[in-house]
């Protein structure tokens, strides 16, 4: 008498998701929403805005001197004298302006490092949900399939004892469901740091073994609409913040400069001294001979001129990335519209069906029923594998373009 396993024909289906489920965008969103290193950025841009009003004003505050003096006269008596002195310090050179301009670039800087970091979060937590998906998945079939074997290991020992199988059979079906348990505990470890990166990218806690991510299908021939490596140059905002620290570097080079011209400070003094009035106007000015600020000039200048050759070969790469990135998507997405043939033409019952079907009728022994079992897992794993790698690719592309948006404008409503 053969076996008959009712719960073969059930293995490896995928579950549907409840109404629970979470979708990317809801994740993305949730994620740009509560990540604490946003609110972190946003701190950092209220630090540059304060040191750009600190750096806005005159560096120097007016100063008032007041000595009063009592004073024993040689000819006899005392006399009760006074100096007030009101002295300004003078910038010169410019250095205010380019004070103002070092801070001010500093914050354009501070506010674009936000973007970009709010980017970062949008394809950090895309990937990790991804991960996510793909890994439940897995879980998910080899769950069922550690389940289905261990029934089949039960059905074979019970057939042996009835003297319908032997020990052949038993020790195979064993082997077979012992590499499905490891792997299965493969999965469940796998799946459960996956769990703790979507907590970290999201930057939530609470408890998220029981979330079902939902992904939908992506458009196989989605293409930016114009040309990549200008959309990357003008929109990826770690480009621009290199831009701006350039910027910030060059005013910095030119405050050096200025500083080797020495301020001057203006001091205006009026008083009273054994009974006479006294006014002075004097001009005070530091003479540059034992240090005249050429080496901070010299340091200053070399650093913005090797920004300046860092952004430009920070370009050059960003300019390989996109193509490696195209490559990579156009690739994957070949890969994706050939599995979808394959899958789309089969109109034959399920395949885990059919092996039921040939081993009831005699057509298959215990071992090939167990190969074909771990074919048509391996079969949907490579599948979703290759689905998997269509995600990662699609996300990759958005990055080196600076466009999170392109992640979601290429799926199937």
């Amino acid at each position: 008498m053969r076996i008959r396993f009712f719960m073969i024909g059930m293995l490896l289906c995928i579950h549907p998701f409840n109404a629970d489920a979470v979708t990317l965008k809801s994740a993305m969103e949730a994620a740009v929403e509560q990540h604490p290193m946003l609110t972190i950025s946003k701190m950092q841009i209220d630090g540059a805005q304060g040191e750009l009003q600190e750096q806005g004003s005159y560096a120097y505050n007016p100063e008032l001197s007041v000595e009063p003096q009592r004073r024993k006269l040689n000819g006899g008596g005392r006399s009760n004298d006074y100096y007030i002195t009101l002295s300004q310090g003078i910038e010169l050179g410019g250095k205010q302006k380019y004070r103002e301009q070092s801070a001010l670039a500093n914050l354009e800087a501070v506010k674009l490092e936000s973007d970009a970091l709010f980017q970062q979060i949008s394809y950090n937590v895309a990937r990790a949900f991804v991960a996510l998906h793909f890994s439940r998945q897995e879980l998910l079939w080899r769950n069922q399939q550690a389940g289905t074997l261990s029934q089949l290991h039960k059905a074979i020992t019970r057939q042996m004892e009835l003297g319908e199988a032997n020990q052949l059979d038993v020790n195979l079906s064993r082997a077979s469901l012992t590499q499905a348990i490891h792997a299965e505990a493969q999965a469940k470890s796998e799946h459960a740091m996956n769990v703790s990166r979507y907590v970290i990218a999201v930057g939530a806690g609470g408890d998220m073994m029981s979330i079902q991510p939902e992904l939908p299908k992506l458009r196989v021939n989605w293409q930016p609409l114009s040309d990549p490596v200008e959309i990357a140059l003008s929109s990826r905002p770690d480009i621009a913040v290199r831009r701006q620290r350039l910027v910030q570097y060059s005013a910095q080079a030119d405050l050096a400069d200025a500083h080797r011209i020495p301020d001057v400070t203006v001091g205006l003094m009026a008083g009273r001294e054994a009974g006479d009035q006294l006014v002075s106007l004097g001009l005070t000015m530091p003479i540059p001979v034992l240090n005249s600020h050429n080496g901070a000039y010299r340091a200053a200048l070399s650093q913005a001129s090797a920004y300046k050759t860092e952004l430009e070969w920070f370009e050059q790469r960003v300019k390989l990335e996109v193509q490696e990135a195209l490559f990579s998507h156009t690739t994957a997405m070949q890969a994706l519209f050939a599995i979808s043939q394959v899958e789309g033409k089969s109109s034959s019952p399920d395949n885990i069906e059919l092996a039921r079907m040939a081993f009831d009728a005699g057509e298959l022994n215990i071992e090939e029923l167990v190969v074909h079992i771990n074919q048509i897992l391996e079969s949907r794993i490579n599948s979703a594998a290759i689905v998997k790698q269509g995600w990662l690719a699609r996300i990759r592309l958005a990055e080196v373009l600076g466009h999170p948006e392109y992640i979601l404008q290429g799926i199937k409503e």
